[in-house]
């Protein structure tokens, strides 16, 4: 009993401190449980929105100027989490753009498949070179604004004998510029890519937009709790070796246990 008396606040601020770790410790547990439901949270809407974007087809409206704007949801993929489907698919873009196997660095990748249904009434030209043999020369160049642009030309060598006209195999030139215009939209939560253009008759008849994350990575680093040892100076309230408790300069060499709240 007399060994309780004399070591009485000794016990206490043990049990104080035993008291104070249990609870760092248990803050430190509910930090870490907070963090695994977000990121539970965060796969399960990036997951719905991929199923979504794989059920979505492209929307087709019209802008102010005319031009006609196709729009679609995105797929976001987590390079921590990948599905070996959304590997596989992701290697075909690696092979195509040669790009480092990790995607590092890489923030979206996007493909589109576009078709053209054209026209063209081109002026002509019939140059005589001589009695039997002629050249019929045609040509059209257009101008679409915003860079693009159309040319055509070509000629066809025609031939005559007496009555009797032949053709030799026409040659034809066609060169063209196609401007996209593309944007990522917020959209209610999750991105839709908008791809535009003022091309006449270009039917854009997919489009697939990755947006790629890390979640894993890029989240910012947790402190993590730990052990450590140091040594430390101060002035305070000090209990020296017979348990008086006194003001004054202090120096200690100790274990330490810190919870990740507390790092910084």
């Amino acid at each position: 009993m007399n060994l309780i008396n004399k070591y009485k606040n000794t016990i206490i601020y043990g049990l104080i401190a035993v008291m104070i770790f249990v609870l760092m410790q248990q803050c430190n547990s509910n930090q870490n449980l907070k963090r695994e439901v977000e990121l539970a949270k965060e796969d399960s809407n990036r997951n719905f929105n991929n199923y979504l974007a794989s059920k979505d087809s492209i929307n087709t409206l019209i802008a102010d100027n005319g031009n006609l704007i196709s729009e679609i949801r995105s797929y976001k993929f987590d390079l921590s989490d990948l599905k070996q489907e959304q590997s596989d698919l992701l290697d075909k873009y690696k092979t195509s753009l040669n790009l480092n196997k990790d995607l590092n660095k890489v923030n979206t990748l996007l493909a589109v498949n576009v078709n053209i249904k054209d026209s063209i009434i081109a002026s002509s030209n019939l140059t005589e070179i001589d009695s039997n043999n002629s050249i019929l020369a045609f040509n059209r160049s257009d101008d679409f604004g915003n860079g693009n642009t159309r040319t055509l030309f070509g000629e066809l060598k025609i031939t005559r004998f007496d009555s009797i006209y032949s053709y030799g195999n026409p040659t034809i030139t066609l060169q063209q510029t196609i401007n996209l215009m593309a944007a990522i939209e917020d959209n209610k939560g999750y991105d839709e890519i908008k791809i535009s253009t003022s091309y006449p008759g270009l039917n854009i008849s997919n489009i697939e937009n990755i947006n790629l994350i890390n979640s894993r990575l890029n989240k910012k680093q947790k402190k993590k709790a730990g052990w450590s040892v140091g040594v430390g100076f101060g002035y305070g309230i000090n209990l020296n070796n017979n348990q008086v408790i006194s003001t004054g300069p202090s120096i200690g060499l100790g274990v330490y246990y810190s919870p990740s709240w507390l790092r910084f």
